[in-house]
């Protein structure tokens, strides 16, 4: 081989290896394109979870804030040079600093992460949040340092906590109910003796003033029960188109013969309001309590300012507020001056009994009855408070879109009181039977008495031949007053049965008529008014 030729072979090679190595810097160079071009990406991808995320993201080194996302301003109410310069404690409530402070502590100490927890915090205007943290451990510029993700749980928080007082009043409400079945049967049996003394002919006026007073107290202990009834929705409120601002304007007028003078009352109603489906009375109920509620807040005086307006709840509201539905509303708006209420009694405000009033001042019945009265119209009630601030109470009654055509009441018929025909009273209650047998024999009727549902079936299957009308309590051991209805009505399709209760809630009544029933009376009743219904039901025939 010449020189010349092993030149050319040993060019040759060394252009192939530098081909080669060419194109191995080619493949290098695309890989850390791609790998730039990827972590570009990836930063981008980072820079907008950073940008737009709806939670708060910043560092956490010591005890300040570092590179804070823009959300943790929209959180805070803080810009971002502001939060850079206040410490992370300053954006902690004060009885949640101590806590925070040591799990953070405790993490730096045992190089670990203080895991997640909640606590409250503060935004510049002083409104409290609740919180959730997630920390985790990192090196920032070679110190210690964690990287904190922070979630704003306050609509959350406020949800389960609605939800767990709707269940709270739900549990008071059914417990209500019970309550009220017994003491209207105790409250029957003493209204009733009363009401028998009362008849005779040869009291003296003190005697009759002391039987007067008697039967006061038993109308307040009625009534007593009534509130619990319409607290607990187990009272069926008797609604209708209205317009509330004519409710309101009425109430208004009595309102301001009650209030002293230094208590002021600002209407501001809006024209050309909707109507809604409401019991009028019940309405000026709220109304009035209110007023008083607002009055007690104002010892030294000052302004109750009471709004309507119509209002729209979208699915935004309703999603952080337990019971509102989307919809169409009427809002009713009371807002007073006074000393308002710190969080710990806001809580608790519509349950019943409760009270800050002195031993005498008050049942604690006024607010409690105002929720159940809004929740009988399937409405939605907020409080909102601040000590020192006064208090606002938000109500919205659903819209009707149209109003129907009111309907004429039928007038009174006039009825008699006496009667010659055979009642059949069924009552475990002994003092309730004693006192219906001798009321009605007053009055010309006939009485047979059953202490149980067996044993009035057992007398209607022997005498039912005789037996005019039946009065049947709905509540007894053993066979209760539906069953007992039953089986009077398969003996004799056409029997005349008036169900007798302490309470039924209005779906029971609305089936015992369905099942055959021809009427019911509320415990504890007036003995004249159940004469009056008794005649009304025997003439019916």
């Amino acid at each position: 081989m010449s020189d010349d030729q092993g030149r050319t072979e040993q060019s040759e090679n060394e252009l192939g290896s530098l081909r080669q190595r060419v194109a191995e810097l080619e493949t290098m160079e695309n890989e850390h394109r791609r790998i730039l071009r990827a972590l570009s990406e990836s930063e981008e991808r980072c820079r907008l979870l950073f940008q737009y995320a709806q939670d708060s993201i910043f560092i956490l080194q010591d005890n300040h804030i570092r590179h804070p996302n823009p959300y943790t301003s929209v959180v805070t109410g803080y810009t971002e040079g502001e939060l850079l310069s206040l410490g992370v404690t300053d954006l902690i409530h004060p009885d949640d600093r101590a806590r925070v402070t040591k799990l953070f502590r405790q993490a730096i100490s045992g190089g670990g992460a203080p895991g997640t927890f909640s606590f409250r915090a503060i935004g510049k205007k002083g409104n409290v949040l609740q919180a959730e943290i997630n920390a985790v451990p990192i090196r920032w510029e070679n110190q210690p340092a964690f990287l904190c993700l922070v979630r704003d749980i306050t609509a959350q928080t406020q949800m389960d906590a609605q939800l767990q007082y709707t269940k709270k009043m739900e549990a008071i409400g059914t417990l209500a109910g019970g309550i009220a079945h017994d003491f209207n049967n105790y409250l029957q049996g003493i209204s009733g003796y009363i009401q028998l003394l009362m008849m005779k002919k040869d009291l003296t006026d003190r005697e009759q003033h002391y039987l007067t007073q008697m039967e006061k107290s038993v109308e307040r202990a009625a009534l007593l029960t009534k509130q619990l009834l319409i607290f607990g929705r187990k009272e069926e409120s008797k609604l209708k188109p209205v317009n509330l601002n004519h409710v309101l304007h009425q109430a208004y007028k009595l309102l301001m013969k009650t209030l002293p003078e230094t208590v002021r009352v600002e209407l501001d109603l809006s024209d050309d309001l909707e109507q809604i489906n409401a019991d009028a009375l019940q309405i000026e109920h709220i109304m009035f309590n209110m007023g008083l509620n607002a009055k007690d807040a104002m010892p030294e005086g000052g302004k109750l300012t009471v709004e309507t307006r119509d209002v729209f709840l979208d699915e935004r509201y309703c999603a952080t507020h337990v019971g509102a539905r989307p919809g169409a509303y009427v809002q009713l708006v009371l807002s007073d001056t006074g000393h308002g209420m710190d969080p710990e009694i806001l809580e608790h405000i519509f349950e019943p009994f409760y009270t800050t009033k002195g031993i005498g001042m008050g049942t604690g019945l006024g607010l409690s009855i105002v929720y159940g009265i809004v929740q009988s119209h399937n409405g939605h009630i907020t409080c909102e408070s601040q000590p020192g601030k006064g208090t606002t109470f938000r109500i919205y009654f659903p819209a009707l879109e149209s109003s129907p055509e009111s309907r004429m009441a039928e007038p009174e018929r006039d009825v008699h009181l006496y009667g010659g025909e055979t009642i059949l009273l069924v009552d475990d209650e002994s003092s309730i039977l004693d006192i219906g047998i001798n009321i009605l024999e007053q009055f010309g009727y006939s009485t047979l008495a059953a202490r149980s549902g067996e044993e009035a079936v057992e007398i209607y299957q022997a005498r039912g031949d005789e037996i005019s009308l039946v009065i049947l309590d709905l509540g007894m051991p053993g066979m209760g007053g539906e069953q007992c209805l039953q089986e009077i009505l398969k003996l004799n399709p056409k029997a005349r049965v008036v169900i007798a209760s302490g309470f039924a809630a209005s779906q029971t009544v609305k089936h015992l008529m369905e099942a055959g029933a021809v009427g019911y009376v509320s415990k504890p009743y007036r003995l004249e008014n159940m004469l009056k219904k008794i005649r009304e039901l025997i003439d019916e025939k």
